[in-house]
């Protein structure tokens, strides 16, 4: 694997990209913000289906779209985010639209930027009820307990390197720092030490409906399907489909513009999950982070750097390689740049959130197969 001219090899760079995996592990990401105007926009995609997409810019860390499905007597509304402030303001934003109460929150997976805010919906309807894979249960109480520590503990550090960065007008790999970087830098400044005001409030709320395959969820006549189509972004990760108005909201399955892989993925069968959203044929996908999308070439896209990802990998372990030397004959830079283009920012958050925890995770599988 070439190594990419913009991250030295250096052991305070190493240092770095480990504060940097504690907090990505531990989040996969998300955050909450205090601006004057709510930093989304509410699409309509149908007669009672809205999205909440986010404006934020696209950095190192990030807070999730929603998802409104109104009926006659009640609301779904899919995915909480990172923090209590940031789900109020989806709640004033729901209210604005409708006064019926809402009957289900729909956590897509595990990782708190879909979660935390949980206790908002709960707090407002309580009657609500909480939809998750049934293999939240295990994960939100043990890797998730375990990733929320480790982002507590590191996240002033982190911040004290974006700071630094903008001071001297370096970005984290020691490059000139550009226009793109300054910005998400400085959001990413914001949404982090906005979730460590708000850590010690955390309210961990578990799902109290289960899926294991599917669960039809009809709505006044409408239905909703809530599918697991395989492991991918985590081991539990829910879509929710529309057939009649062909709409999914997809959750972290697809992240625009840089796939968010991570830690926790099983990038060996991550490929054939997207294959399956794929077959459903949407007309319009919300991704769990990123703009709203009208045709499956962004998941043809992911399916491609997938693909490749399983058979490099699974070839240089049947060499016998380690995993540093199977990050070296790995070659993903042809499909980075179909992601990142010339942005020195989207390929340092590639180099982060792609091709690292990427290729440990399907190393770790293959072994964990043998």
């Amino acid at each position: 694997m070439k190594r990419y001219s913009f991250l030295p090899d250096t052991v305070i760079m190493n240092r770095l990209i480990l504060i940097i995996w504690l907090l990505l592990t531990a989040l996969a990401l998300g955050t909450m913000g205090q601006s004057a105007a709510p930093k989304f926009e509410v699409k309509k995609l149908a007669n009672g289906v809205y999205a909440t997409i986010r404006t934020e810019p696209a950095s190192l860390w990030f807070n999730p779209n929603n998802g409104f499905i109104i009926g006659k007597t009640g609301v779904i509304v899919v995915d909480s985010n990172i923090s209590s402030e940031y789900t109020r303001e989806i709640l004033a934003a729901l209210r604005k639209i409708t006064d019926k109460p809402v009957k289900y929150v729909i956590n897509t997976h595990w990782h708190e930027d879909h979660i935390i805010g949980n206790h908002v919906w709960r707090d407002a309807y309580p009657g609500v009820q909480f939809v998750g894979h049934r293999s939240t249960l295990t994960d939100l109480a043990t890797i998730g307990a375990t990733n929320r520590k480790g982002s507590i503990e590191n996240g002033r550090g982190f911040v004290d390197l974006l700071r630094s960065s903008l001071a001297k007008g370096t970005d984290l790999a020691g490059q000139k720092i550009t226009d793109e970087e300054r910005r998400g830098y400085a959001s990413d400044i914001d949404l982090v030490g906005s979730y460590l005001d708000e850590a010690p409030k955390f309210q961990i709320i578990m799902p109290t409906v289960l899926v294991d395959d599917q669960l039809d969820l009809p709505l006044d006549g409408r239905k909703i399907e809530i599918k697991f189509l395989g492991r991918a972004h985590t081991g539990g990760d829910l879509v929710v489909y529309m057939p009649r108005e062909r709409i999914v909201f997809s959750g972290d399955l697809t992240v625009w513009p840089i796939p968010l892989i991570g830690s926790t993925s099983y990038p060996l069968e991550y490929g054939e999950t997207l294959k399956k959203l794929a077959a459903l044929n949407p007309k319009t996908i919300v991704p769990g982070h990123g703009p709203v999308m009208h045709d499956r070439s962004y998941i043809d896209q992911m399916i491609e750097l997938l693909d490749s990802i399983k058979a490099q990998v699974t070839a240089a372990a049947a060499r016998g390689e380690t995993l540093e030397q199977v990050r070296k004959s790995v070659n993903l830079d042809a499909l980075r740049d179909k992601f990142c283009g010339d942005s020195q920012h989207k390929r340092f958050v590639f180099r982060n959130y792609v091709f690292l925890p990427a290729t440990a995770a399907a190393f770790a599988q293959l072994h964990a197969a043998k």
